[in-house]
């Protein structure tokens, strides 16, 4: 998404965008500010999260910044071993950004490959299933854009410089964290926003009361936003952003402990550096010119592992050059696309290996407002892929992703849309941690997504609905094969059928919602399982109810109920999962009558629930056991600014 500031193609860009779908302005008012339902992914993101309710949550990890979006599961347990899935497929295979930078490293299959601080989200896009050509090379499940704050999402009214101080506890780990935001103009065209933050959090204790040994986490975050608004038509944002993770952990923390899993002292460091250009000239409908250029990096180290010292790092370079140009009510988006990946690993004792790959994408993508009740949306990009393994031949993948959606007005409130989307992705620089193990075999072949989508966004007085049927399949999906020697192979055909609908009401003070998915992702007509690593996993239907009332103008209670089905239908030699409800409440207050000082307080599984998320590995014999998720936490959060 753009930055903001004063460009009016940009905005252009995004309203004509954002009328492709039933919601207007009027119905994000009505919906809960967080959970914006925006219709197509081939359109826009599906699903919009803001700030103001990650800060409800008091969100510390991926948990709490999914937590009402039925599409969307969170397995692992503990934070660091926390992996994102949307309709059953693993973030592997999608397109994940942070400000435009890609992070494509997959380091370790036993733990996350994606870390961010919430305090530092402005918001979060997601878009599930192949869609818009926009979306970036190899999006073969979707993208999920992650929207870091601006110094002047944190200014009020006319303040040129202020500052925000937070502190929260944490009852389930006996932890705590700590913040420090300082932010202002440092002359009229230039500001900048500066943030400190420091959590300690203690192991976790699951609802059966037992504590799960090595699972505390250490977390240091430092960011720098510069933004300059050097004219009415151009901006500029340089952003500085470092996150370590430090803890005496198993050496496969999604696992509890086994003759397999001894705890090791591990340290993980994603670093991100973006810098973001925007030209838009005020009488040029020709040009709406965006850059992004980013560095990204993210490296684990295990210390004193049974297997010596490794040092794994995922690196990458990547540059985004995109124009939108308005044809009277058309837009046309068009640009290129690069980016350079490193692998690498080294051991003392082992020796290191090294993958090296690059993409290179163009892409286009219309938005043609044919009548005022019919808009087409079409595209296509093409990819090159090439990958050299560590001692190994070289790999050469490429071609065409073409998107198509048509969106028809029936009458005001009620639009209809059925769309059509390809994605293709080559082979990429491996996971990290097997760097020395499975190659590619010689005729594998590139990956290959297809996703049909119909359905509707209907918005009529206080209530809104929106119900979307969707089919994909990705042809020649890439996994490790099971014979020995172990190669990285084109195990068949992944397919996922499912729905989601979603309710939302408003009344006075109260907004409410309800929201279903149901995905049933298969491989080769089996159910995925917990050893498709990189792949998905079987999740059960899965509800969400999010209810908030503002019970005065600075008070506002709420409740968000999670309510997972039992899944019966699993592959053959893996056990049933069990269904789960779990119970959220907040009450938030702003004593001063204004937004200087916040008091928050949240409980999370209410009821002290013992429950193992159906995205997280489940028990698998003695070996292979996945811990439980935390119960109940009790959480407390002021904060001041000033």
């Amino acid at each position: 998404m753009e930055q903001g500031g004063s460009f009016n193609k940009t905005r252009v860009s995004l309203a004509v965008a954002f009328a492709m779908v039933a919601y207007s302005a009027q119905a994000q008012d009505a919906m809960h500010e967080t959970m914006v339902v925006t219709g197509s992914q081939q359109q826009l993101p599906e699903v919009v999260i803001d700030s103001e309710q990650l800060d409800k949550r008091q969100a510390t990890d991926l948990s709490d910044i999914f937590r009402t979006d039925p599409e969307v599961s969170i397995g692992g347990g503990s934070s660091v071993s926390q992996k994102i899935y949307v309709r059953g497929i693993e973030d592997t295979l999608l397109n994940v950004t942070i400000d435009g930078a890609t992070q494509s490293g997959y380091v370790y299959h036993h733990q996350g490959r994606l870390s961010i601080e919430p305090e530092l989200i402005r918001q979060v896009e997601m878009s599930a299933g192949a869609g818009r050509a926009t979306e970036g090379p190899g999006a073969l499940g979707g993208a999920i854009r992650f929207v870091t704050k601006d110094p002047q999402d944190l200014l009020q009214g006319d303040e040129r410089f202020g500052a925000l101080v937070k502190a929260g506890y944490y009852d389930n780990t006996e932890g705590y964290k700590t913040s420090l935001s300082g932010y202002g103009y440092l002359s009229n065209q230039f500001s900048v926003l500066a943030t400190l933050s420091y959590s300690d959090q203690g192991d976790f204790t699951d609802g059966n009361g037992d504590e799960q040994p090595y699972t505390a986490a250490e977390n240091k975050v430092g960011f720098v936003k510069l933004v300059g608004d050097l004219s009415d038509e151009q901006k500029l944002t340089l952003s500085y952003d470092r996150r370590e993770d430090e803890a005496y952990r198993y050496h496969r923390p999604q696992w509890v402990e086994s003759v397999k899993n001894a705890p090791i002292n591990q340290e993980m460091v994603r670093e991100t550096i973006t810098g973001n250009y925007q030209f838009d000239p005020l009488n040029n409908d020709w040009l709406a010119l965006d850059i992004t250029a980013y560095h990204t990096k993210t490296s684990l180290e295990h210390l004193d592992g049974p297997w010596g010292d490794y040092l794994g790092e995922a690196k990458s370079y990547g540059l985004d050059v995109r124009n939108v140009s308005a044809l009277g009510p058309h837009l046309i988006t068009y640009g290129i696309e690069y980016r350079d990946d490193e692998g690498y690993l080294g051991s003392p004792i082992y020796g290191a290996d090294t993958d090296e790959g690059r993409v290179l994408g163009v892409y286009m993508q219309g938005d043609l407002q044919l009548t005022d009740a019919v808009l087409l949306s079409m595209g296509l990009r093409y990819d090159d892929y090439q990958l050299q393994e560590s001692n190994s031949e070289e790999i050469n993948h490429d071609g065409f992703s073409p998107n198509i959606n048509l969106t028809y007005q029936v009458m005001p409130g009620l639009d209809v849309y059925a769309g059509y989307a390809q994605a293709i992705r080559g082979a990429q620089v491996r996971e990290i941690f097997k760097l020395d193990g499975a190659k590619s075999q010689v005729d594998r072949k590139e990956e290959r997504a297809e996703n049909t989508e119909i359905g509707f966004n209907w918005l009529t007085g206080n209530w809104q609905v929106s119900v979307t049927g969707y089919w994909s399949e990705i042809e020649d999906v890439v996994g490790e094969t099971d014979e020995r020697p172990r190669e990285l192979a084109n195990l068949g055909d992944l397919q996922t059928k499912g729905f989601t609908a979603r309710v939302g009401y408003q009344w006075q003070g109260v907004v409410a919602g309800l929201s279903y998915n149901q995905s049933r992702p298969e491989l080769n007509g089996e159910p995925l399982n917990d050893d498709t690593k990189g792949i998905g996993t079987a999740i059960g239907d899965t509800w969400v109810a999010d209810v908030s009332y503002q019970v005065m103008d600075d008070v506002e209670i709420g409740y968000i109920g999670r309510y997972v089905e039992r899944l019966t239908d699993v592959a053959e030699g893996y056990a049933e999962k069990p269904g789960y409800a779990l119970h959220d409440i907040y009450a938030q207050w702003y004593p001063l009558n204004n937004d200087d000082l916040a008091l928050t307080f949240t409980v999370k599984n209410l009821l002290d629930k013992a429950y193992r998320d159906h995205a997280s590995y489940g028990n698998n014999g003695e070996i292979a056991q996945g811990t439980l998720d935390a119960g109940r936490d009790i959480r407390l959060n002021v904060s001041y600014a000033f």
